[in-house]
Order: C-alpha cells, then structure tokens, then sequence
C-alpha cells in the first residue's frame, strides 16, 4: 500500500517490433554512409594519385629503383703513319648474377656451391670468395667485366639461373706488345692512363652510353641488360708517325742486343730528321697492353722520354760544335792528348786509347776525352753551356708524349775545372735518348732542329681532319758549322774511328759512340762495372732519311758504344733504308764530293770556311801536313818524323778521294829526290868555288 507523497516507478515500456526495425536500419545506413565515405575517400585519393599525379609518383617511384648506369664510351683508334691499327675498341661481353634468382631456383646450397665453384674456374676467380658472395644476399653481383669470348660461350653452357650478359666496349692492342710502353694502355673506364692513350685522350674518348639499372632498398645497384641503351659516338681515330715496320725491326734488334750483352735495360729512338717525326720509339723491358698488369713493378715505361742519364761521348759532337761555331777553334787545330793520360787538379783523365798529337776532326773521331776537354776550355763554361741548352739540352723537347724529363746539370757557377772537364765529354750531366736526338738533327739538317712530335693527324669518325701536326723547327747552328760536324762525325766511321766496323755498304753513315761510366748507388762514385752503352748516327750521311739512336743499359758482356750498341743501329739502318725507298750507292773508298784544290786553300790556307767541308787533315796546295809551318820547320818535314807523316799523308790523300795515291806518293817521291840532288850539286859547285 502506498503512502502519500510517495512515487511509484512506472512499468519499463516494451519497444514494438516495428521500432526495433526501424533503429537498425538507421544504424546500418550509419554504417554504409561512413563506408561510402571511407570508400570515397580512398577512390578519390586513388584518383589523384594515379591520374592527375600519375607522372610525379611514378618518377618518385622510379628513383626509388631505377637508374641510369653509366657505360664506358667506345674509344676511337690509334694507327700508325700508313694506317695500320695498333689500337681498337670492340663490345665483349660482361657478365652479371642475380644471386636472388639463383637461390630461389637452386634452394640446395651444396649445388649453389657447386656452380660457384664451375663459375670460378671459368673465370680464373677465386672459388672461396665468389661462393661467399653468393651467399651474402645481395640482389646484384658483377662477376667478370669484359671477358673474352671463349669464356663468355663457356659460362653460357653453364646455364646457370639468373646469370645475365652485358656488352661493354673493351680496348685491345692487335700488335700485343709492339709499341706498348709509347701507346700505353686505357683504364677500365676507358679512360687512358699511359703513353699515347693519355696524351690524346680527350680525342680517342666517345660518348659514354648508358642503361637502365635497378635499385634494391638499400640503394644497391641491380643492372638490366638490354634496357633502355643509349646510343653512343665513336671516338676519333689518332693516326701516329710511328712505321710499324721500323718499330718492328728496332724492337727486335734492341731486345736481341739487350739479351745479348746480358743488359738491365735497352732504349731506342728513330725519327726523321727532315721534320721531327718519331718513326719509332723502343724500350726494353716492354709491356703488352692487352694485358698490363705489373708493368709498373718490372720497370715498364716509355724510357726515351722518362729516363735521363749521362750521355757520354754522343755529347762531344755538341761541345766541339761550340767551339766551331764560336771561332775559337777550327777543324785543323792540334791538340796534344798527352798519351791518353792527363792530369787535371786531383783527377787523372783518361782516353780509352793513347793518343798523341791529334787535330779537332780526330779527337772527335777517336773520341779523346782529353782533345774534347781541352778544345772546351778554349770555348770557355758559360758559352759550352749556352750552346747545349741552345741545342735543346736541359730542357724539354716538348714531345706529345707524357713523362718526359728534361736532364740537369749543376748551375755554371759550381763548375769546377773537374767538373767542365767531364761535362764536356758527357759525365757530370744528363739527357734523354730523345734530347740527344733532337740535337743531333742539326748536324743532319744544316743547323735546323725540329720539335719531336709523335702525332701526324686526328680524324674524326665522318672523316674530317680535326688536327694535324706540322714540322716546328728553328736554327741553333749555322749551316757551315752544321756541315763541319757532319764531315766530321762521317769520320768517326772510317779507318780509325770508333765506328769504322758499323758503317754500312751503299749506305754512308755519320755517327758517335757513346760509352758513359755509371755512379754507383753504394759508393756514389762512378763505377767500374756498370755503364750506358750509346750510339747516335744517321744515314745517307750527306743526304740524312733517318736519324737513330741506341742505349743499352748496364751491359754485362762489354760496355763500349761501339761494340754493344752499336750492331743494333747498325742493323736498324740496314733494314730501314731500303724501306724507305734510299737507293744504295755503288761502293767508293773516297768521302763524296770532295772539294776543289781552290777551295782546300781557301779553308786551310787563308781561313776560309767552305761551303762543303772536308777533312782538313792535308793541305795539298799549301805543302804542309798537320803540325808543320813554314815558320816552324822552314817548309820542310823534320827527317825523324817523316815516316809518320808519310804514313798519316796516304791516309789523307785516300780521304780526299785521290784515287791514284801511290802515283801521287811516287811523284812526290821523285820530286823530292830531285830537290836532293839538285840540293847536292849545288853544294858541291859552291865547294868548288
């Protein structure tokens, strides 16, 4: 029963069925309304991104995997002088793994091993470290760059899963080692990184192509063959002065030379001395390019232009020129070599034989360090070196060719009379084989001396001449002082010269010997044991076609320029010659063009330089032989000496081309024998009176 003011809760009120189905439809639309606009959203979102930002997010996506990997360009050729191809570019094939691939169809690892292992031994690498590579889970893997086709078939018929082929251009050298420290060799890259392959390599360098490589996650590269390559130019073609031929012969000569005196080294230079150009150019040890591996360790370089060292007598002609073209010495000047034993201060200077009374014509050809030393201190220290640096010693030639050294010698200040002394026969300084024959183009050419070049043209690939090299020349020597030394250097190969053995028949040859003591690294004095044996000559000696010179390094079986290095030059000229079309001369004992009796007189009598020089030995209208003066002797010979001077007056006259001597003689003879008796009746008439 209820009490007043008190409430009573009213029953809970039951829904009808008809309401229940009404608040779950709403709450399924609700649910639909917020899925149509979820949904709606996505599809707009969807929209957005794949239609009008389609370009930015796929791009985004694209460096997220793909790049463009850069392939080396295909370098343009180097050819010699006639076109013959010393370097090319071809495309060989690299090879490529996906290991991902690889592990996905070959899930055993002892059979991956097994293909590693097969891998490996085609491709000359390591069996451990390629299995290991395999297994470190990397998405791409370069196993070999640029293998040669018999190894590319082989790894194809290995069929192993996921090995893939690119193709790059790859240089190779068709002659193997024939000029290879002058060419050099080009880098992986195709970047040249030696010899001629440096020096212009601006010019060999193509277009680097390109493909599409992919990216994994972690920015690791993964390569596609055969994807979106880019189309590349060739480089241009180098077209070089070198004579395949000649390069051909002066290699093999100078490696047998070298083998032949059990030498550490050898080094040749051929080059024409009618405009500069290098016709070849040989080291020993050389390299092969294909191949250059350990090139740098064995010594391997371009040594003509890199390596200096004392030249020795091949430098005599230069300094006596001094003295020539200065006016303080003349060819017929005598010069007592004190028996091949001189002493200078606390030195004692030697000459290789013992000589006595010789003119500057014989010093030269007999090659006496002490004429040379004593003709040079006519010409004085500041002028002899003067006329070498004007010769080009001391300073670069300025070849196209990297590496090259210029030489030194001690400033002039510090000369001492030591010091001038050994300069002036080639110790105490040095040069490169090319310095020494760069100068000796001016006696071959009248006093013209070319810059050495090694590079005759650039053609691009359309056939236009890009770059062409021209003859650089300028005169250090005046052309009778020029003609003077060529005579002279002539004589060094006859009858008593150093070179009389390495003249060669129908082709006369001017040249000098060269043999230079070595300092010893341990007792940094010169050495006894190890010399640079030199020769420098060219031929026809009056009409020069080709200019050589030959160093054979520290030879162990002889060390004189003329028995080592000598032979090489000699049998270089012989082949070289009659290639470049010299024809031989019928053989004659006599020096050509020997000048008229006027002219004899005009040079020896009255001081007269002639416009053609000859050995001033015998004057023939003066009537007087070396070291006799009407002054001196009253015209006559002294009776104790007239069996020498008979003896050097026939070789005089078979010099001068007289081609009846004994008739000559025999005239002489009868001539003087009527001044006998005529003396004779004279005297016994004045007895009578």
């Amino acid at each position: 029963m209820s009490t007043a003011g008190e409430l009573t809760p009213a029953p809970p009120r039951s829904e009808s069925p008809g309401e229940r189905s009404r608040w779950t439809l709403i709450r399924l639309g609700i649910v639909a309304g917020i899925m149509v606009v979820c949904f709606g959203s996505l599809g707009l979102r969807a929209y957005v991104l794949q239609v009008q930002k389609r370009e930015l997010y796929r791009s985004l996506a694209e460096e997220q995997y793909l790049r463009e990997i850069e392939l080396p360009p295909y370098r343009g050729r180097i050819l010699d002088r006639i076109g013959t191809e010393l370097a090319a570019s071809a495309n060989v094939d690299s090879v490529y793994l996906e290991p991902a691939k690889l592990r996905a169809e070959v899930p055993e690892k002892a059979r991956r091993a097994e293909l590693a292992r097969a891998l490996a031994d085609v491709l000359h690498l390591d069996r451990r470290e390629l299995a290991a590579r395999l297994e470190s889970g990397r998405q791409f893997l370069f196993l070999k760059r640029r293998i040669l086709p018999e190894e590319a078939q082989h790894v194809r018929d290995l069929a192993v899963p996921g090995l893939r082929f690119t193709q790059e251009p790859k240089r190779y050298y068709p002659a193997k080692s024939l000029a290879g420290p002058v060419l050099g060799w080009a880098g992986v890259d195709a970047t040249g990184l030696e010899g001629v392959e440096l020096a212009y390599d601006r010019f060999l360098r193509g277009t680097r192509s390109s493909i599409l490589g992919l990216q994994d996650a972690r920015g690791r590269k993964v390569m596609v063959s055969g994807v979106g390559e880019v189309s590349r130019d060739r480089g241009n073609d180098v077209y070089l002065t070198l004579d395949k031929f000649i390069q051909f012969r002066l290699e093999h000569a100078l490696e047998e030379g070298v083998q032949a005196a059990r030498a550490k080294a050898g080094v040749a230079v051929a080059l024409d001395p009618r405009n500069g150009e290098i016709l070849a150019m040989a080291s020993v040890p050389s390299v092969n390019p294909n191949d250059p591996s350990g090139a740098r360790e064995r010594g391997v370089r371009n040594r003509a232009v890199t390596d200096a060292f004392e030249p020795g007598s091949t430098v005599k002609p230069f300094t006596i020129a001094g003295a020539l073209e200065t006016g303080v010495v003349r060819a017929s000047d005598e010069w007592d070599c004190e028996g091949g034993q001189w002493r200078l201060g606390h030195v004692t200077i030697h000459d290789a034989e013992a000589e006595g009374i010789l003119n500057t014509a014989q010093v030269l050809a007999r090659s006496s360090n002490i004429g040379t030393s004593k003709i040079t201190r006519r010409l004085g220290k500041e002028k002899m070196y003067l006329y070498l640096r004007q010769l080009g010693f001391f300073l670069p030639t300025g070849i196209d060719l990297p590496g090259e050294r210029s030489g030194q010698v001690r400033p002039v200040a510090e000369w001492g009379d030591v010091a001038f002394a050994n300069i002036s026969f080639g110790q105490s300084m040095t040069a490169t084989p090319l310095q020494i024959a760069s100068a000796t183009v001016a006696f071959a050419t009248g006093g013209m001396v070319y810059r050495p070049h090694i590079l005759r043209k650039v053609v691009s690939p359309t056939g236009e001449v890009l770059l062409e090299s021209k003859p650089e020349g300028r005169r250090v020597l005046s052309t009778p002082t020029a003609d003077l030394m060529r005579q002279m250097m002539r004589g060094v190969m006859l009858k008593k010269g150093t070179g009389e053995k390495l003249d060669i028949p129908g082709y006369p040859v001017a040249g000098k010997t060269g043999t230079a003591q070595k300092v010893d690294p341990v007792t940094r004095r010169y050495s006894s044991e190890f010399w640079a044996s030199s020769f420098i000559g060219f031929a026809p000696y009056d009409d020069p076609r080709l200019l050589l010179f030959v160093m054979v390094d520290e030879p162990r079986d002889g060390h004189y320029g003329g028995e080592v290095a000598g032979p090489i030059f000699q049998k270089v000229m012989a082949a070289a010659l009659p290639y470049l079309g010299v024809p031989p001369r019928p053989p004659r004992e006599a020096l050509p063009d020997a000048p008229a009796p006027d002219r004899l007189r005009r040079h020896f009598c009255d001081g007269g330089a002639p416009d053609r020089v000859v050995p001033p030995q015998w004057d023939l209208r003066c009537g007087r032989l070396p070291g006799s003066s009407p002054g001196r002797h009253g015209g006559g010979l002294k009776h104790q000496n007239g069996n020498r001077q008979l003896r050097q007056a026939r070789a005089d006259l078979h010099r001068l081309g007289i081609s009846d001597q004994n008739r000559a003689l025999v005239c002489a003879a009868v001539s003087g024998a009527a001044g006998i008796l005529f003396g004779m009746a004279v005297g016994l008439s004045i007895r009578r009176r």
